[in-house]
């Protein structure tokens, strides 16, 4: 049986950019189906700019899964620029993702 997921993606296109929305609930192993999701739609909407507001989204990601997710092999990451709008009290995590995304380079 399929497992529905718990969280919620919007998106809409402003000015050149892709602004989506993550909601719901983000638990240990969505991740990588969530990774996915939204790469999809940003190939699908040729997003040079991408806005994620993940202020709504509730959980908590293993650091070994968001590691291993920020690891993974995008080739495309270097041709979008992106930015990640989220509550304060994870801005400890915030900054370890984005230490770890700059040395996977």
């Amino acid at each position: 049986m399929e497992k529905k997921e718990k969280y919620q993606t919007s998106y809409s296109v402003n000015e050149g950019i892709l602004e989506m929305v993550l909601t719901g609930e983000l638990i240990d192993g969505a991740l990588e189906g969530l990774q996915n999701k939204i790469t999809d739609i940003i190939d699908a909407n040729g997003a040079k700019n991408v806005l994620f507001d993940a202020r709504a989204i509730n959980g908590r990601i293993s650091i070994t899964d968001s590691y291993t997710a920020v690891r993974l092999p995008h080739p495309d990451l270097g041709k979008r620029t992106t930015a990640v709008v989220d509550r304060p009290e994870r801005a400890e995590i915030q900054s370890f993702l984005e230490t770890t995304a700059l040395n996977a380079g």
